[in-house]
């Protein structure tokens, strides 16, 4: 197992070439936007309705300036509570699983910030106890174009996984902003309690969409997606808009990171 990391990093730091990739010193921004999609400054002052689960949120905030990337991509998946004994218990799926699958669709679809987060996790630190998690995201293999085709889909979609509370969809959709302007370099848009609005990764040739856009899609969402399931307490709500050529894929539900 060591020697198949070291291969590996072997690899990949000869995939990213000799240029160095500095950690941003700027901790309102994001030093990649795929798997370390919190900023430092969000996370340490509970912005736009965070909430964290510590000790996770220290650690994810320490591993990024130790620069341990490995370490903080799964202080990530543990930051927000989701996560139980390595599980997403909602919908039974392991954090490993759920990395693999983001960084197939990130290579397939974003292959440029794909590259630029590979860059990045090339200088992990010695320290970092979890490079098995940077080699699962250097492993990850691109969809074929047939197997992207039947991916492509218009309007609202409706799922039965990570259910939010419709009533803590209705508040963040009164809380939010619905300002006319870019939402840029940032995933995670809003959250409240059980709810959570993002969007996928900004750039690859994808539009940007407006915080008013992204408003307007999660009220259609919130609107044509809440359901009561067998033996539910409350109406609940799970959907997204699919990434098209017009704009970013948006995403409400009770799911913590991905969009992709």
């Amino acid at each position: 197992m060591i020697i198949t990391s070291i291969f590996l990093f072997s690899t990949l730091f000869i995939f990213t070439g000799s240029a160095k990739v500095a950690a941003s010193t700027d901790e309102t921004q994001l030093l990649e936007q795929l798997f370390l999609d919190l900023t430092i400054d969000e996370v340490v002052n509970r912005l736009r309705g965070l909430t964290v689960n510590e000790p996770w949120a220290t650690e994810y905030v320490t591993a990024i300036r130790e620069k341990r990337f490995g370490d903080a991509i799964w202080a990530r998946h543990h930051v927000t509570g989701a996560v139980q004994n390595g599980t997403f218990s909602e919908v039974n799926q392991t954090i490993f699983q759920a990395i693999e699958n983001d960084a197939i669709g990130y290579r397939t679809y974003y292959p440029e910030q794909y590259s630029e987060a590979l860059a990045i996790y090339a200088n992990t630190s010695n320290a970092d106890t979890r490079t098995d998690i940077l080699n699962l995201i250097s492993n990850a293999k691109a969809e074929t174009v047939s197997e992207m085709e039947k991916r492509v889909t218009y309007g609202i979609k409706c799922s039965a996984d990570h259910l939010a509370y419709r009533s803590s969809c209705y508040r963040l959709l009164e809380l939010m902003s619905q300002a006319k302007t870019y939402i840029g370099n940032t995933r995670r848009v809003y959250t409240y309690m059980s709810c959570n609005l993002r969007v996928g990764p900004y750039g690859g040739g994808t539009p940007d969409v407006t915080h008013h856009t992204a408003h307007l899609v999660a009220r259609l969402i919130e609107e044509q997606c809440s359901r009561c399931p067998a033996h539910c307490d409350a109406v609940k709500v799970s959907g997204f808009s699919p990434r098209n050529s017009g704009h970013r894929k948006i995403c409400l539900s009770s799911k913590e990171d991905g969009c992709r």
